[in-house]
C-alpha cells in the first residue's frame, strides 16, 4: 500500500515517504569509532490531511519519538523524505523554517517542562506572535485573551505564572500557546497522559472543537488506546522502527490483524462492546534496535511465527481497502 491509500482524494497537508533515521552507535571520545547504527526509524510512509487526527501508537522505543522528531524539523532523515503542503521540510534556513515553525507546533506530555516558570501565561502565548513579526501591543494582547477563551480559561488568567495553574490548565496554556500562530498541523506528544482521569475527556473535546473549528490537523503519539479511539480518524501501528498495521481507527478497532497489534490490545485490558479478542501473550523483551532481528522483527516473540518469518520480512499490504498489516499471515502466499 502506499503512503496515501487511506486517502480520500483530498490532496494530504503531510506526507511521510521511506523515512529512515539511524544514529550512529560508537565508542571512545577522542578516537571514537562507529560500531553500529541504531535504527530507529527504518522506512515508514504515512499521510495527514488537513483537519485529521492521526494516531502513533507502539511500546516505548518503537520510533514513535523519532518520528514525531522529524515531522517538527528536529531530527534529520537518514534517507527518505518529509513534505508539508508538497514542501520538503529538511534543509529549510532563515525565513523558510521560521514559517514552518509556525505551521507545525508542538503540545508535550508535561506541560509544566514546556512552559517557562518565569513568564506569565499571557507571555508564553505572545512569544509564538512575537516571533512572527507580531509587534503592536494591542493586538497581541487581543489575539492572547482570544487563544484563552478558545481553550476555556479567562482572560485575566494571562496574568498568572504556571505555577498557579492546575495541570489541565497548564496544557490548555500550552495548547493556546501552539495555536497562537495558527498552525496547519500540531504534534501531540501524549497530550492527556499527565491529567487527571476526571479532566481527560475535557481536554480531548476541547482538542477536537479545535480541530472542527480551525481544520487543524494533529499527530497523536500515544499508548492510551482509550485516547486514540476517542480523537484518531487514521492509526499506525509501530514496533521496532517499522509500522505493523495501519488503517482507519474504526476498521483498526472492529478488527485487530497484526499480532503484535492484538497484543496491545489486550495487554490494555480494555473492553469494548461486542467485541471479543483471544488474549496474546508476548514472550521475551523488546529487541535492542541496534541489531534487529532478521525477517520480521516481531517473530522473536510472536506466538504465530513460522520459519519463513525469521528469513523474510513481510510487506505491508492492504488486507481490505485501507486496512494493511505487514505480516506472513496476511500476505496470501
Amino acid at each position: 500500500m502506499n503512503a496515501g491509500s487511506m486517502s480520500n482524494g483530498e490532496k494530504p497537508l503531510l506526507q511521510v515517504e521511506g523515512v529512515r533515521k539511524h544514529f550512529a552507535f560508537t565508542k571512545g571520545i577522542l578516537l571514537a569509532r562507529t560500531l553500529g547504527h541504531v535504527k530507529a526509524v527504518d522506512g515508514v510512509s504515512f499521510e495527514i490531511r488537513a483537519g485529521e487526527t492521526l494516531g502513533l501508537v507502539g511500546e516505548s522505543g518503537c520510533g514513535k519519538t523519532t518520528t514525531s522528531r522529524m515531522i517538527l524539523n528536529l531530527e534529520e532523515p537518514t534517507e527518505g523524505r518529509i513534505l508539508l503542503e508538497g514542501e520538503p521540510i529538511h534543509g529549510l534556513r532563515g525565513a523558510e523554517l521560521a514559517a514552518y515553525r509556525a505551521k507545525v507546533q508542538a503540545v508535550f506530555q508535561d506541560p509544566w517542562s514546556s512552559l517557562n516558570p518565569r513568564m506569565k501565561a499571557g507571555r508564553i502565548i505572545a512569544e509564538a506572535l512575537i516571533v512572527n513579526g507580531w509587534n503592536d501591543r494591542a493586538k497581541i494582547d487581543e489575539r492572547v485573551h482570544e487563544l484563552l477563551r478558545q481553550v476555556g480559561l479567562r482572560p485575566e488568567q494571562s496574568q498568572q505564572y504556571p505555577h498557579e495553574f492546575s495541570g489541565g490548565q497548564r496544557q490548555r496554556v500550552a495548547l493556546a500557546a501552539a495555536l497562537a500562530s495558527r498552525p496547519k498541523l500540531i504534534v501531540l506528544d501524549e497530550p492527556v497522559s499527565a491529567l487527571d482521569v476526571s479532566i481527560r475527556a475535557q481536554m480531548m473535546n476541547l482538542l477536537k472543537d479545535i480541530q472542527a473549528q480551525d481544520k487543524v490537523a494533529y499527530l497523536l503519539v500515544a499508548h492510551d488506546l482509550a485516547t486514540v479511539r476517542h480523537m484518531a480518524d487514521n492509526t499506525v501501528v509501530m514496533y521496532l522502527g517499522k509500522i505493523v498495521e495501519r488503517a482507519p481507527t474504526i476498521a483498526l478497532f472492529d478488527d485487530v490483524r497484526h499480532p503484535y497489534t492484538r497484543a496491545l490490545f489486550s495487554a490494555v485490558l480494555v473492553a469494548w462492546p461486542g467485541r471479543q479478542e483471544d488474549e496474546v501473550e508476548l514472550k521475551g523483551e523488546v529487541p535492542s534496535p541496534l541489531d534487529p532481528p532478521s525477517g520480521c522483527r516481531f517473530h522473536t516473540r510472536c506466538p504465530y511465527a513460522m520459519a519463513r518469518c525469521s528469513a523474510e520480512e513481510p510487506v505491508l499490504r492492504d488486507v481490505t481497502p485501507g486496512h494493511a498489516v505487514a505480516c506472513h499471515l496476511f500476505d496470501g502466499s
